[in-house]
């Protein structure tokens, strides 16, 4: 036998001895034109064809029609011939037409005169492990869009602290360049090129340099860091596994926004001073060591004026130089909280000397006092100031705060723009005044008050032309109370609405009973313009008492159009539209009352009981008089109020003020005595005993 035939069929025979058991590989022999000429178990379990279909068959059958028009098989073939092998991953076809992915290794097998006799042809299936791989690659292709969109930076450090792995923000956050980044760059040496870039001296690192080490941390923890002007927050977990990892993430804009909402919650908005509760926690902590502790509370004088004539923008512009004037007074030596509105408050640590809280306190009323230019009117407001010392007037933050607003209040008491400091008795005193606000509200709900009617003669004919209805409390325990003492307590809770309300029903209910020329007068309060709804009480007082509109007259004063001047002004046309007059109580005692004649035409002016009472003063006669022309000129009647002598009277008649009201005449009478009064005949001199 010829050696090249016996070489052949030693190399069949050993193939057939070395695939027999393989099931796992596809391992075939081809001629060398790439006819099949070898099939073993395993190509017949990865392909599906048994031995007898496809022995004798071209290898190419394997491979799609896209692959056989490239020429790919021959190209294998041709390559295994040239360089003795061939490998190579492809998708390759079964029987039944379905894919699987394939590692071809065709190797070229030669006789022992280097002929080409064939080759052999192993090839496994891959496919689940390309799948795997395919899904590894969408997972890390899903990971790197995940990173490189993260807000935070991320880095992956291995247990040597060596970077395996970081974004993009990691590196944007930190300004570090790429080459810095390098999978296995130390993180220590980074660090320090850090150092390099932002001191002089790398070899010892700063306080920035050492929180950044941080990311190289043995403990999970979290940290902020200043850096390059920005804040940095650091959290570092470690792993189960070993290594840790670390993520960055540039704060400073929510530190910026967290600290102007801290600043906000203690903090005035208008003034930038502390607010209410930076001062109640200020002073807890004063206290709480034991220390003494001068509390002033102050309260702006005409400040409601100044807001209502000027408008809220001008009120808010004079707040905001108060408290520029109170930081300049104490030079940094207190603290000052504005608690609202034209509230302010003061504490000073320390020892504090009687003679140096009044310096201060007359210090601060001087500069208060200075005249403020608003939009180029000069506004003038006072300060009134309550001081308590702590804890000789208050251990606790409560009582020594409350003792300091009873100093103020009896401060604003004693005439205003002044300071008392509190006395053991004040607090005994305020306590009778919260007293007094309970029993007023009792007596509001219970219906505990009375008019009283005040006559108003008609000075040319001699009769009474009216009544002004004049408020009474006749208190079950106190006796008769001052309409002095609780009626501005009575504006200052609001019952004044509800008071008013029945005062108006009462006294149009009363004059219904009268002769039809009588009128009644009722003083309306400013709070009641304020509140709102003073046009549907009046039509409401009218509709149930019958009385006309006509006979009805509501007393205003000037601080009624001072609150909110064109709204009040609009109210009071409806009223006078109804018929109602309209009269200007107590003409002459404040700023603008020239200014409100020419807004609107009144029906009446009353002069003010302190310009009669010092008649014989020259300056007030001149006032009555220029009062008596004015009112002619603008068409309207003049009542003189608080006639009690001949003199007076005289006086008043001298200048033809049509009518007067006072004590010379009559006192104010229960309703009872109305009927005896009207029924009188023409007044003289010996009636007003």
């Amino acid at each position: 036998m010829p050696a090249a035939e016996r070489n052949a069929d030693d190399a069949n025979l050993m193939y057939r001895l070395l695939v027999q058991g393989v099931t796992d590989y596809a391992i075939y022999m081809l001629d060398p034109q790439g006819l099949i000429t070898n099939w073993n178990a395993g190509a017949e379990r990865a392909k599906g064809y048994r031995a007898e279909e496809i022995v004798g068959r071209h290898f190419s059958c394997f491979y799609d029609a896209a692959e056989r028009g490239r020429g790919v098989p021959h190209l294998g073939l041709e390559t295994a011939r040239r360089e003795g092998r061939f490998e190579a991953e492809g998708w390759r076809l079964r029987k039944d037409g379905t894919r699987f992915w394939a590692h071809v290794v065709i190797d070229a097998i030669h006789d022992d005169a280097a002929r080409l006799v064939g080759f052999a042809k192993i090839t496994r299936d891959c496919t689940e492990r390309r799948l795997q791989a395919a899904q590894l690659e969408e997972t890390s292709a899903n990971l790197d869009l995940a990173l490189s969109h993260m807000s935070q930076g991320l880095c992956l450090l291995d247990a040597q602290r060596r970077l395996l792995l970081c974004n993009g923000r990691f590196r944007e956050i930190l300004g570090l360049a790429p080459a810095l980044t390098r999978r296995g760059t130390s993180v220590v040496a980074m660090l320090r090129r850090l150092a390099r870039e932002e001191r002089a001296d790398p070899g010892e690192p700063g306080p920035r340099q050492r929180r950044l080490a941080r990311l190289a941390g043995t403990a999970t923890h979290r940290t902020d860091v200043a850096f390059r002007g920005r804040v940095i927050a650091i959290t570092t977990r470690a792993l189960p596994a070993g290594g840790w990892v670390s993520t960055v993430e540039d704060v400073t804009d929510r530190h910026r926004i967290e600290g102007r909402i801290l600043h906000m919650a203690h903090h005035d908005a208008l003034t930038g001073l502390p607010n209410r509760t930076a001062f109640g926690a200020h002073l807890e902590r004063a206290l709480s060591v034991g220390g003494e502790i001068a509390v002033l509370c102050l309260d702006l004088d005409r400040f409601k004026a100044v807001n209502d004539t000027f408008g809220h923008a001008a009120g808010d512009a004079l707040l905001r130089t108060v408290a520029e004037r109170l930081r300049a007074v104490l030079c940094g030596s207190g603290m000052i909280a504005r608690l609202g509105g034209d509230e302010f408050v003061i504490a000073l640590d320390g020892p504090q000397g009687g003679h140096r809280v009044e310096a201060l306190a007359e210090r601060i009323i001087e500069a208060v006092g200075q005249s403020i230019d608003i939009d180029g009117h000069l506004a003038d407001v006072g300060v009134s100031i309550g001081v308590a010392i702590g804890p000789r007037d208050g251990a606790d933050p409560d009582t020594l705060f409350r003792n300091a607003d009873i100093a103020l209040y009896r401060a604003k008491a004693a005439g205003r723009n002044g300071y008392r400091f509190y006395e053991a008795g004040m607090a005994a005193a305020a306590a009778a005044r919260t007293l007094l606000q309970l029993e007023l509200r009792e007596a509001v709900q219970s219906g505990g008050f009375r008019l009283h009617y005040q006559p108003v003669m008609d000075l040319r004919r001699g009769t009474i032309s009216g009544f002004e209805a004049l408020l009474r409390w006749p208190h079950p325990r106190r006796g008769l109370i001052s309409p002095a003492d609780f009626v501005p307590m009575a504006e200052e809770t609001g019952l004044i609405t509800r008071l008013g309300a029945w005062v108006l029903r009462e006294a149009c209910l009363e004059a219904a009973e009268w002769r039809a020329d009588i009128r009644v007068a009722v003083n309306v309060s400013a709070v009641q313009f304020a509140r709102g709804g003073l046009e549907e009480v009046v039509t409401l007082a009218l509709a149930v008492s019958g009385l006309a509109p006509q006979r009805l007259e509501l007393e205003i004063t000037e601080t009624v159009l001072m609150s909110d001047g064109e709204a009040a002004l609009a109210c009071l046309h409806r009223l006078r539209a109804l018929g109602v007059r309209i009269a200007l109580d107590d003409f002459g005692t404040g700023y603008s009352s020239l200014s409100y004649l020419r807004l609107f035409p009144f029906d009446r002016i009353k002069i003010d009981r302190s310009f009669i009472r010092e008649i014989g003063r020259p300056e007030n006669a001149a006032i009555v008089r220029a009062v008596r022309a004015l009112a002619s000129d603008l068409g309207a009647l003049v009542t003189a109020e608080g006639i009690e002598t001949d003199e007076q009277l005289a006086f008043v008649r001298r200048l033809d003020c049509e009518e007067g009201q006072g004590f010379l005449f009559s006192p104010a009478r229960p309703p009872a005595a109305i009927p005896a009064l009207l029924s009188g005949a023409r007044w003289t001199a010996a009636q007003a005993a």
